[in-house]
């Protein structure tokens, strides 16, 4: 698997902004860190495995600054990487599995690294630092294309006002509405080159951000984070209130697959329903294929009342 080909993609598919000069400056510092350790095996000088680190951890650091850039809408300069480290981790702006990879690195490379000089890094360990900072710069990367698609999206006016029938109806009720509507007219952007998968984060984002433009001063929306529920976490949750509207997000091209990805899909969703202040849940299933037509049908079993599904027809 081709790590840094990977990062590499996913930076390409991002729009022109103020995080690209610092994203391209990470791919330098590992791309220096591959070297450093190519140069260690060939050579008779194994502190090249301690430089390799070394440029990880400014990797990892960049990383960081520009995370804060986009998810915090703050400017990285002037401030100190500590700093910037526990504003993400105290404000809940990473995800779960991007906290993951940002707690492991910082923990086992970037602060033994920084607060004990007489540290060695061996073969091993430099690898290890190498693939961990890359990982964590590709699960950041997501997350940052997925605000920008929601703020570009969010910036969009709303089709139209909300009607007074729509401002009172229930909102599980009137998500699934704005939901299905946003199936029926959307069509995902997608290069040859990139599979609805590759897709997923920015689609997540523009579909986020359509609905905090359609359900503007009504509701809030927020997309990818944990919203404090403690065991789970949603792809995206519509607030009103104290009233939570779970939405589970899937993406698929092939439609024979639809009812398995269902199955799972609703049987996740499920265990949102036992969080406090949540009304119920959707499932929306995209396709790529432009054949069929999106329709609304409750979930099987007991959990039609609470949970929807949004899919074209299997």
């Amino acid at each position: 698997m081709d790590l840094l080909g990977i990062f590499e993609k996913k930076v390409a598919a991002l729009p022109a902004g103020s995080y690209e000069g610092g994203l391209s400056a990470v791919k330098l510092h590992i791309d220096a860190a591959i070297r450093h350790f190519e140069r260690a095996k060939n050579e008779p000088d194994e502190t090249l495995f301690t430089d390799a680190v070394f440029r990880c951890n400014q990797a990892f650091e960049g990383s960081i600054k520009e995370a804060y850039r986009v998810l915090a809408a703050k400017d990285p300069n002037k401030v100190r990487p500590y700093d910037i480290e526990q504003f993400l981790e105290a404000n809940d702006l990473l995800k779960k599995k991007v906290l993951d990879q940002f707690t492991n690195y910082r923990r086992e490379w970037r602060n033994p690294a920084t607060h004990d000089y007489t540290l060695d890094f061996d073969e091993d360990e430099a690898l290890v630092a190498i693939t961990s900072v890359t990982v964590f710069a590709i699960v950041l990367t997501d997350q940052i294309i997925g605000k920008v698609a929601f703020k570009a999206a969010a910036s969009v006016a709303p089709s139209h006002d909300l009607s007074p029938a729509e401002m009172t109806a229930p909102l599980l009720d009137l998500v699934t509405d704005k939901l299905l509507s946003f199936a029926r007219s959307h069509m995902a952007n997608q290069e040859e080159s990139r599979s609805l998968a590759q897709v997923y984060y920015e689609f997540e984002g523009v579909l986020a951000g359509y609905l905090s433009s359609e359900l503007s001063g009504l509701a809030d929306v927020n997309v990818g984070l944990n919203v404090r529920f403690d065991h789970h976490e949603a792809d995206v949750v519509v607030s009103r209130g104290s009233e939570k509207a779970i939405i589970e997000v899937k993406l698929t091209s092939n439609r024979a697959n639809s009812r398995r990805m269902i199955n799972q899909a609703v049987a996740q969703s499920s265990m949102f329903l036992h969080e406090k202040n949540v009304v119920g849940a959707i499932v929306f299933v995209y396709s790529g294929s432009e054949e069929g037509e999106y329709a609304v049908y409750p979930a099987s079993g007991g959990l039609g009342g609470a949970i929807r599904v949004i899919s074209k027809q299997t």
